[in-house]
């Protein structure tokens, strides 16, 4: 059943209530007006949120100077527009229309001559975190990736029987998952390296016994280690119904861990999500209301639905800036409005860009485990040289990698106890230990193996590097390396899990 029988079928009457909550301000900031006067279809901000794109049913994309409140360059597609966002730099930007046809655009010469169009008709569109990426999920049950530096294909994702009436298409922040939501809460996720199928899974309700359930929105960001969806559960009362109206529903905002797809939080409400944009934080949505012209946002981490604006149409567009500075909205004949975000009484969590896909975390020594899965190892972390970063980054660099590379059965760690006391007899220093005096270290442990290390610091980046040596012949047998870029703190143990699948497996 297609999403609007769907919601023909469950015609809302909500259930619920919602506590108030107060650390966000939402402070009005423009009116603004597409020149086309059609639907706006799209919305998408530069990761500066110093500019705004709008795109509309007729194919016009708009960009916006939000403090200026002025059009700064205005372009047209084909056909309708369904897709449009700010690629790396936001020097350029992307645009897709209903028949798949992409086209890029420079934000002052205007179109760059680099076009290419889907196989088939897009129903999703997705664009990684690191802006390089572009993953079109098409009617024939297909994925096409394009990579956006390359200007190639990159492969296709046979999703036949998977993509029915599929309702949210997105990529996690690292860039190792691609997911799938359908509108029945089915969820498929594939790694987009290898195009293979990771796993499948449904989303439940879990409060009406032999409930249905049914997703109506989705959404992540690029800061986002989950991804949101409005989901309702309908079901049927004890003493059966007469129409529809009679069936028993909830409606809940629920929050998703995307590495695991476990359920992290749920906010009941008295209102269907129609639409959601994750954000601002990792910890807020703000969501289209099915029934007004409302705007809320939805406090993930308290359980609570907070602050509100209301347009004065309908809304049918939704975003948040990446910087957390902005909520825009767009609705009929071209209206556009945009809101000034506000934390009162919060830390700030206005920060640059985050570590994501294809970029912003990765890998620059392949993705190939160092150590052979199931070939056992003998293993001395000697530690980590701290290079301009404080001396407990490089002891958390330590004491992560080590818990993650102990829990793989074909590794044996060396206990830190036992390297320390040998350090202290031979009288060697922990920071900055020579490859000469880790293998010496090493044999007198019995290790086959020591792993030395270090994280250091350029500007916004940073880079976590691994040397596994051998102590049998003295050489480096494999190098690993990692770089976040605009890394924030929290970002480490993400960087830090990169560098572990690069060792083990």
């Amino acid at each position: 059943m297609k999403r609007k029988a769907i919601r023909h079928l469950l015609s809302m009457f909500l259930v619920g209530s919602a506590v108030l909550a107060q650390d966000v301000r939402i402070t009005p900031h423009a009116s603004l007006q597409m020149a086309g006067k059609e639907d706006v279809t799209a919305l998408a901000f530069s990761s500066d949120g110093k500019l705004l794109l709008s795109a509309d049913a007729d194919g016009n994309i708009q960009c916006w100077d939000l403090e200026r409140r002025v059009s700064v360059a205005a372009v047209k597609l084909g056909e309708a527009a369904v897709f449009a966002a700010f690629l790396g730099g936001d020097h350029a930007y992307i645009g897709v229309d209903k028949t798949g046809q992409a086209t890029v655009f420079d934000m002052l010469k205007g179109p760059t001559g680099t076009t290419f169009k889907s196989k088939a008709k897009p129903t999703r569109i997705a664009l990684d975190a690191g802006k390089q990426f572009l993953a079109i999920a098409t009617k024939d049950e297909r994925i096409e990736l394009f990579d956006l530096k390359a200007l190639m294909p990159v492969g296709s994702i046979d999703a036949r029987d998977k993509l029915d009436d599929v309702l949210f298409l997105g990529f996690d922040r690292l860039g190792q998952q691609l997911v799938a939501v359908m509108a029945l809460g089915d969820v498929v996720s594939w790694n987009p390296a290898t195009l293979k199928l990771n796993r499948t899974m449904a989303l439940a309700g879990g409060e009406l016994h032999g409930s249905q359930s049914v997703v109506h929105a989705a959404a992540t960001n690029r800061a986002a280690n989950v991804f949101a969806v409005g989901l309702e559960e309908v079901a049927i009362p004890k003493g059966g119904i007469r129409n529809a109206v009679d069936l028993e529903r909830r409606n809940t905002i629920v929050a998703y861990d995307w590495s695991s797809g476990t359920e992290v939080k749920r906010v009941k409400t008295t209102w269907l999500a129609e639409q959601m944009a994750l954000g601002p934080g990792n910890d807020h949505v703000a969501v289209i209301n099915d029934d007004d012209k409302n705007i809320t946002l939805v406090d993930l981490r308290k359980g609570e639905v907070g602050s509100s604006v209301t347009m004065d149409v309908k809304p049918k567009a939704i975003s948040v800036s990446d910087d957390n500075r902005w909520l825009a909205a767009g609705a009929a004949d071209g209206q556009l409005s945009v809101w000034k975000l506000d934390f009162k009484g919060e830390a700030n969590v206005r920060t640059a860009s985050v570590p994501s896909l294809s970029g912003r975390i990765r890998t620059r020594s392949g993705t190939e485990p160092a150590l052979k899965p199931g070939v056992p190892v003998k293993l001395a972390i000697m530690g980590f040289e701290a290079k301009g970063v404080p001396a407990d980054v490089a002891d958390i660099c330590v004491s992560s990698m080590s818990n993650s590379l102990a829990n793989f059965d074909y590794i044996t760690l060396v206990e830190r106890k036992q390297i320390e006391s040998i350090l202290k007899e031979q009288q060697f220093q922990l920071s900055g230990l020579t490859e000469e005096e880790g293998v010496a270290v090493g044999k007198i442990l019995k290790a086959d193996n020591v792993l030395l290390g270090s994280v250091g610091k350029l500007g916004s980046s940073m880079v976590l590097s691994a040397r596994i040596i051998s102590v049998e012949t003295g050489k480096v047998v494999k190098g690993r390396e990692v770089v976040c870029e605009e890394c924030r703190d929290q970002d480490i143990y993400d960087a830090i899990s990169m560098l572990v699948s690069t060792i083990a497996q």
